[in-house]
């Protein structure tokens, strides 16, 4: 009997196969909703049934290192914890509804729903695999079917956003490539065991007896890896024209949950090495976190295209990722180390929600009225009330408002990050007039004022555009108000990680 985990992949793949083989956009529409929510109904029974393992510490394993090809040490090793789980809920809810949300798609929409299914499979397969082999496998595919729905459904520069977007960040997945290679290599000389068993090579890596260029090396390659697919800047240039140019469903999986690949890579590979790494690369991170914070509000405030300024949103609240991991690892007390480790790691979740509903709004504008630029519309809400109630909901979630998921996620980040990086949040809290304001700038412009009658009689939200938008929403007022289940999920691996000497304290970070 196949696990949760197999099961949700097969459901993926097979769902994926029949939809190509249909012949009407009813049928391919009917196969994709079915198999994605299937794969949405077992990952909620697994969310709702989770509970640790005290010897492994994960919830739900299954597989074991070495047992495919054992010659060369690749096995079919999957899992999850307070870590992967929720990546895998998050990554359910947002291409189950995506599916719904693209309910009008006809064009090739045969291949357009298969390769919706696929994108949702080759996400899963990154946040379960205890494999390096298998990690970077699913890592690398995820490419394809966004190549695909950019290159094939884009707007009228799609060919040069997906290539963009293919070459950039397949670079960097080749760099850390060769980290997982180098990791791989000296821990087969030094210990007699070449194997890609994720766990292994992340519990040898501190001993390993090479230089210290090597060990920084692996670290550095990784890293760079994940901060590109997150993206910090200034290796963010290739997100803005992806978003732009995809299809609405592409964007909303893109921001939603491609992007926390590097933040999950962040928790899943880089922490548990950081006692033997350069205590240099943990300023760079939160540099890099605190630079995306900065520069994010500004570069969205120059934008003309709304969906454009929402894509400069994400690289600021990736930002916060990235400091709050560096301060979960900096000297101090273990208190407000777990609460920013927690709160990045809620961050990635809330975010995804919240994008979601973001760029689904900015699709709705654009299907509605043929045009996102923001000079060209106004007025909206005489036309589409309950639309604007929707994106209104989002946007504020956005701005960090109390009582949705994104405040919980910033003031955790934040409220841990102070005691080893005060004035890192100092300068990031210096931008938060800024969020507001471009968040405030782009709703009171969108949706007041006089209405544009160049526009025409535009029609109300469609009610498959409604009801993803709304179920989104609920999802982040409900975490926004009781965070909880998440957030405590999240926290006891957080403690684990830190308590148990996996991410120890690699010295005050002196600004």
């Amino acid at each position: 009997m196949i696990g949760p985990i197999s099961a949700i992949m097969l459901t993926l793949v097979v769902g994926a196969i029949i939809t190509l083989l249909t012949n009407s956009t009813a049928q391919a529409r009917a196969v994709a909703i079915v198999s994605s929510f299937i794969a949405l109904a077992i990952s909620i029974w697994m969310f709702l049934t989770y509970e640790l393992n005290p010897v492994t510490h994960l919830a739900f394993e299954e597989g074991s290192a070495n047992n495919w090809i054992s010659s060369i040490g690749i096995g079919y090793h999957v899992g999850v914890d307070g870590i992967g789980l929720p990546m895998v809920l998050l990554a359910t809810i947002v291409c189950a509804l995506g599916t719904v949300y693209s309910w009008s798609e006809s064009k090739r929409s045969n291949q357009f729903f298969a390769l919706v299914l696929l994108m949702d499979l080759t996400l899963i397969g990154v946040f379960v695999s205890l494999d390096f082999f298998m990690f970077y496998v699913f890592w690398e595919l995820t490419l394809l079917p966004m190549f695909f729905l950019i290159g094939v459904w884009g707007g009228p520069r799609k060919d040069y956003s997906a290539i963009k977007f293919l070459i950039y960040t397949h670079i960097a997945s080749v760099i850390m490539m060769l980290g997982i290679f180098a990791m791989y290599y000296y821990n087969g000389i030094n210990t007699g065991v070449y194997t890609f068993d994720m766990m292994t090579l992340l519990h040898s890596y501190p001993t390993l007896p090479i230089s210290s260029f090597w060990k920084n090396f692996i670290f550095g390659a990784l890293m760079f890896g994940f901060i590109v697919k997150m993206p910090s800047v200034p290796f963010h240039t290739w997100l803005p024209d992806a978003h732009v140019e995809a299809p609405t469903v592409g964007s909303i999986i893109l921001a939603g949950v491609l992007l926390k690949m590097g933040g999950y890579g962040l928790f899943r590979v880089l922490l548990p090495m950081i006692p033997n790494a350069s205590p240099y690369f943990i300023y760079a991170l939160a540099l890099f976190g605190l630079v995306s914070i900065i520069y994010s509000p500004f570069a969205a405030l120059a934008q003309k295209d709304i969906k454009k300024l929402v894509a400069f949103s994400s690289i600021g609240h990736m930002g916060f990722i990235s400091l709050g991991v560096a301060a979960s690892v900096a000297a101090g007390l273990e208190g407000p180390r777990i609460l920013a480790h927690t709160g990045a790691m809620f961050q990635m979740f809330s975010h995804g929600i919240i994008t979601a509903v973001l760029f689904g709004s900015c699709g709705v504008i654009e299907h509605h009225t043929h045009t996102r630029i923001i000079d060209d519309l106004g007025g909206l809400t005489k036309k589409m009330p309950k639309f604007a109630i929707l994106m209104v909901a989002g946007f504020f979630a956005s701005l960090g408002l109390p009582l949705c998921s994104g405040f919980v996620a910033e003031f955790s980040i934040l409220g841990g990050s102070f005691q080893t990086l005060p004035i890192f949040v100092a300068l990031a809290a210096v931008t938060i007039p800024f969020t507001a304001g471009y968040h405030l700038w782009a709703v009171q412009r969108t949706l007041w004022g006089p209405y544009n009658e160049y526009l025409g009689d535009i029609k109300e939200i469609k009610w498959y555009e409604f009801a993803t938008l709304a179920i989104w929403t609920i999802i982040f007022i409900v975490l926004g108000i009781y965070p909880q289940p998440i957030f405590n999920m999240m926290r006891d691996t957080a403690t684990y990680f830190i308590t148990s000497g996996n991410i120890l304290p690699i010295g005050g970070i002196p600004i």
